[in-house]
């Protein structure tokens, strides 16, 4: 009976990994009876070390890994207690962290609470100073206003009391003018009646009596005063009414 090339071939790989299997178990004695249990232990602490730390390096991709790595260290090398005990420890470190950074956080909020704190009521009596002082400035606007009102009133009526004197001082003018022109009038038609009207008196008296007619506008104000003020000095030289003057005072 005779074999085609494809049963040499399968025959062929058949044999080669017999051969393999063989060489490793050869390889894995010879390793055995060099490296007794102590030394296999430390190879596989080793071992499960490093993927421990392959693990670590590559916790952001795959977590689950490293926990699984890190159970099997250190399952392998201090047991299940001494598994549970690095993982209290490190529950332990984590609620500490956790414990520390929820204490610097509280702490921080409470500092930018209380400045925040402290900026408001600054701002609160800021804002209280300056209603009161905007209440005085108005206050002292609307007096200043009363005081501009009340001159602008007193300038009007001043105004018109100007006016009003203004007009009678002109038409008191007017008629000073009115009768200084008809005591002239008069005081021609008397010179010319002192030369053709026939009187009993004299031509001195005549004359005498047109000298003070032409004198008498240039001291008349001064005539009057000196009577008015003389006047009024006798009057305040007489005796007073003495009831009259309890009852003023």
């Amino acid at each position: 009976m005779s074999l085609n090339q494809n049963q040499l071939n399968s025959l062929a790989l058949q044999q080669q990994q017999t051969t393999a299997q063989v060489n490793s178990l050869i390889s894995k004695s010879a390793d055995a009876l060099t490296c007794g249990p102590s030394c296999q232990k430390t190879r596989m602490a080793d071992k499960l070390h490093q993927n421990f730390l392959n693990a670590q390096a590559n916790v952001e991709t795959a977590p689950f890994k490293l926990q699984e790595a890190e159970q099997q260290y250190y399952t392998f090398t201090q047991g299940t207690a001494g598994y549970g005990a690095v993982r209290s420890n490190a529950f332990s470190q984590q609620a500490t962290q956790a414990t520390e950074s929820a204490t610097t956080t509280f702490q921080t909020g409470f500092d930018d609470a209380t400045y925040l704190n402290a900026i408001y009521n600054t701002l609160s009596t800021t804002y209280q100073n300056t209603f009161e002082l905007l209440k005085k400035y108005l206050e002292d606007n609307a007096e200043l206003q009363d005081q501009i009102n009340e001159i602008n009133t007193d300038t009007v009526t001043n105004d018109r009391k100007t006016y009003y004197e203004s007009q009678g001082y002109d038409k008191l003018k007017s008629w000073y003018k009115l009768f200084a022109w008809i005591y002239f009038f008069l005081l021609i038609i008397y010179f010319i009646g002192i030369f053709l009207a026939g009187s009993s008196y004299s031509f001195i008296a005549k004359f005498g009596i047109l000298i003070a007619l032409i004198i008498y506008p240039f001291v008349i104000n001064y005539v009057v005063m000196f009577v008015y003020n003389s006047l009024h000095r006798i009057y305040s030289l007489l005796p007073k009414n003495a009831y009259i003057t309890l009852q003023k005072s």
